[in-house]
């Protein structure tokens, strides 16, 4: 079936469901905005800003809020106007036939409008009451995200990923910003620390064989897709390694007491091991098994950089939580 076939069967097939989809899910919605994702953005945005606002202003609570509410209304915004734009291509892909757009659970026009009011609410109420700098942080994440990213490079060079991972790294940067309202060198060190991290997550990914052969079918230019496997898992390995540096620069730049990043050393080391070991005797089990590992590599790098702060600021920076 071609490209164009796939694409006006997946028309007809939510043509056929209009009538019954009126209501939207909450487990249809978790697969719209792909929640495991979604929220490991949030994640990454929310300890951000705990982090930042340890050793400055202290935790508002109205602030962190609002952090939460928007930036969990902007990531799934951008998600479900991908949704919208790869409905085509999701439809070829094993891994994503079944997905509610292309399955035709969901109209495509619903995604579309809920991607477009998620977004507006995410990015404007960041604005109105956090910061402006909180806002721009916001609106360009969803820029290279969507517009960039999806829209502009997905189909057509292998880099794309590099600006997915520009776009992944904005949440931090919206965290922190959120606390200091200003973009620093930490903001900056903590998006590259998501940005280098990116390739480890999407390329050990895009290697498993039924993903690979859908991109190779969608005619997605994916790493693996146009260089090979080889290639990617050099890749998968350099991602690993910078990732960690960048780890290191960022407790080093929040002033973390050298001892307490030593568990963080510990499993950038392991991460940098497992990558590299496949690297020399690749397989697809051990790529699965990186694929697993670096979600939770991104889970524990922040939660340990919060308590080094924490730990390393306690005897002169008490407990401050402010309510207004």
């Amino acid at each position: 079936m071609s490209d164009e076939e796939t694409f006006k069967a997946t028309q007809s097939s939510e043509a056929s469901v209009v009538s019954t989809s009126s209501s939207l899910s909450i487990s249809i919605l978790s697969e719209l905005i792909k929640s495991k994702q979604t929220f490991l953005l949030l994640y990454t945005a929310v300890f951000a800003y705990l982090i930042s606002a340890w050793t400055t202003t202290g935790i508002v609570v109205s602030t962190f809020l609002w952090l939460n509410v928007g930036l969990f209304l902007a990531i799934s915004g951008s998600t479900l106007l991908n949704m919208y734009i790869d409905r085509d291509i999701d439809a070829i892909m094993e891994r994503t036939k079944d997905r509610p757009v292309p399955s035709g659970r969901i109209p495509s026009s619903t995604v579309l409008k809920l991607g477009i009011i998620f977004t507006s609410v995410g990015v404007l109420s960041v604005g109105i009451f956090i910061n402006f700098i909180t806002m721009v942080a916001v609106f360009l994440g969803f820029f290279f995200d969507v517009v960039i990213y999806s829209l502009w490079l997905k189909r057509k060079t292998k880099y794309s990923i590099i600006f997915g991972g520009l776009a992944g790294g904005f949440p931090s940067i919206a965290g922190r910003a959120a606390a200091i309202g200003i973009i620093d060198l930490i903001s900056i060190s903590m998006a590259v620390l998501v940005l280098c991290w990116i390739p480890l997550h999407i390329l050990s990914l895009a290697l498993i064989p039924k993903n690979l052969k859908g991109y190779t079918d969608a005619k997605v230019p994916m790493w693996p897709v146009v260089t090979g496997k080889k290639q990617t898992i050099r890749v998968i390995s350099l991602s690993a390694i910078l990732s960690s540096l960048a780890i290191g620069i960022t407790g080093i730049l929040l002033e973390t007491y050298i001892l307490l990043l030593l568990p963080l050393v510990f499993v950038c080391f392991y991460v940098i091991l497992k990558s590299v070991f496949n690297l020399r005797q690749p397989t697809d089990q051990r790529t699965f098994e990186i694929f697993k590992l670096a979600s939770m590599f991104m889970v524990f790098t922040f939660l340990w950089l919060l308590i080094g702060v924490i730990v390393s600021t306690y005897s002169v920076c008490p407990l401050r939580i402010i309510f207004r």
